[in-house]
């Protein structure tokens, strides 16, 4: 597999404090990167945007990342918090060049996400919505291009595919990233070995939050299929079981610590260090990106389903 060394670059930089989360977005981006947003499209669950604001070839000032603006120093393992669920004046983006494309929509049922969506300035429009509440709050097929990578958390996949139909224009391309039963292997793997405290820290509650897990390819392909989806594409967006199994533990453990020790360095020391954990990271994970066995995309922890309207 052939790696781009500027856009696996541009995410370990974003996610520099979280290389799991960092390489792991360069391969999710990279498994629909041939497809081209048009029309009406929408970003559904875009969070913060920046997923696909380098997806789409936006890039930021290497001062710019996911850590300088967060809820880390109220996390602790005895009070969970979604340390990102958080906005201030403080977050202002720097942003060096712009997407070469873009959604017209994006949609997301936290409010500090979409704030910070906005402060990119390349939606047209974004809506606070919960994917839960069925229907969507848009008209009957007024979608050309549909993407979100965040579906299997949903109480109900079926309907809601349903009411992604019913949005979608007659042939119209509906990319959907999905987990799989073998997203949170590692973690089943080393309950059976880690007492109820160890398991919980690295857990962090996904295999309670995120429902979709559970279910394999098969599930997701029926689904879809009841749905009245032409299956164009199954890819593996997730290379191979390595990669898997450094997601599921990585920096995550630590990572409120570790961004509270970067608020507390100056801005050019802050950056030296940055640059040298970035390339160390590289380093080490580009051969894991490339050696291992590949998954095949009907074996793959998690994968992109490239969908047409019938």
């Amino acid at each position: 597999m052939k790696i781009n060394k500027e856009i696996l670059n541009s995410f370990l930089e974003f996610y520099w404090l979280r290389p799991e989360n960092g390489v792991i977005k360069y391969f999710q981006s990279h498994s629909w990167s041939d497809m081209k947003i048009y029309g009406n499209s929408i970003d559904i669950s875009t969070g913060d945007g920046i997923y696909v604001f380098l997806h789409s070839g936006g890039r930021f000032n290497t001062n710019f990342d996911l850590f300088h603006d967060t809820a880390s120093k109220k996390f602790s393992h005895d009070k969970f918090i979604d340390i990102y669920d958080f906005n201030s004046k403080k977050y202002k983006p720097l942003i060096t060049k712009r997407p070469n494309f873009f959604f017209k929509y994006g949609s997301d049922w936290k409010k500090h996400l979409l704030e910070r969506a906005e402060k990119l300035n390349c939606f047209k429009n974004l809506i606070q919505h919960d994917n839960n509440d069925i229907p969507l709050p848009f008209e009957d097929e007024y979608f050309d291009f549909i993407h979100s990578n965040s579906l299997y958390w949903t109480n109900n996949p079926n309907k809601l595919i349903k009411d992604i139909n019913r949005i979608a224009k007659k042939n119209s391309v509906v990319v959907l990233e999905y987990s799989t039963s073998g997203m949170l292997s590692t973690l089943f793997r080393m309950k059976p070995i880690l007492n109820k405290r160890s398991f919980d820290i690295l857990n962090r509650k996904r295999t309670d939050e995120m429902k979709g897990v559970k279910g394999d390819i098969n599930f997701w392909i029926d689904v879809i299929k009841k749905n009245n989806f032409i299956i164009e594409d199954i890819r593996a967006a997730w290379p191979n079981q390595i990669l898997t199994d450094f997601w599921n533990i990585g920096l995550r453990p630590i990572s409120h610590l570790l961004i509270e020790m970067a608020k507390n360095l100056n801005n050019q020391h802050r950056s030296k260090i940055k640059k040298e954990w970035v390339k160390i990271f590289y380093e080490i994970l580009l051969p894991l990106c490339t050696k291992p066995t590949p998954y095949k995309p009907k074996e793959a922890s998690y994968v992109t389903f490239i969908l047409r309207k019938k």
